[in-house]
């Protein structure tokens, strides 16, 4: 089975000296199969683009997963940070929009695969993160991701689709000023944070009938 992990920088990988939380899955299901030669297993795509929206990832989606359809696929989508960001002063988009386009991301999933898995925002660090230190023009608050995060959350329960919530566990578990170095991208930690609250959810859909 190949899964394919959709999602913008943080999926990408940034702060984390190991890859980001997507690279750490496939090492987990790499080293399984150099253990056990069971060459069956799992194997991980890593498909985060730096930047992305629900309306960029929409761009490409179809036609990255199309290129990949070799044998069962499963989908994973971790997008909404960068639709919850603030332009000059201005909201970029809506939880109403980006409820849209994720139905526009659920139906076009549905037509390569039933085992389809969506992946909660992270949180900011407000502080530091309105705006943000690389472009004085953009801003992240905590009140707008959690609001998006939140329409995902439903959006999911509406449609019966498996999501990880990692807002709340993410802040809980430490503070997020250590786990999150720039503000927005999480460390080593972090990342091996996100990891640890997918993997399961992610080992469950792959079990699925």
């Amino acid at each position: 089975m190949r899964i394919l992990i959709f999602g913008d920088s943080v999926t990408q990988g940034f702060w984390d000296t190991e890859g980001g939380w997507a690279n750490r899955i496939r090492r987990y299901y790499d080293e399984k199969v150099l253990s056990s030669q069971n060459y069956d297993l799992p194997t991980i795509f890593n498909l985060g683009v730096s930047g992305n929206t629900s309306e960029d990832l929409l761009v490409r989606f179809e036609n990255e997963v199309k290129v990949r359809i070799y044998e069962e696929v499963a989908i994973v989508i971790a997008i909404g940070v960068n639709d919850s960001r603030i332009d000059s002063g201005i909201n970029y988009s809506s939880p109403e929009n980006y409820t849209k386009n994720l139905a526009e991301l659920l139906a076009i999933a549905e037509r390569y695969t039933k085992k389809i898995l969506f992946v909660g925002l992270t949180p900011c660090v407000d502080s530091h993160s309105n705006p943000v230190s690389w472009d004085e023009t953009v801003g992240y608050t905590s009140t707008n991701i959690t609001a998006f995060d939140a329409a995902l959350n439903e959006f999911c329960t509406q449609n019966k689709i498996k999501f990880v919530e990692i807002l709340e566990p993410f802040t809980a578990a430490q503070s997020k000023t250590e786990l999150l170095p720039d503000s927005l991208h999480p460390n080593n930690q972090g990342h091996q944070l996100i990891a640890d609250l997918v993997l399961p959810k992610l080992q469950e859909l792959i079990d699925a009938n």
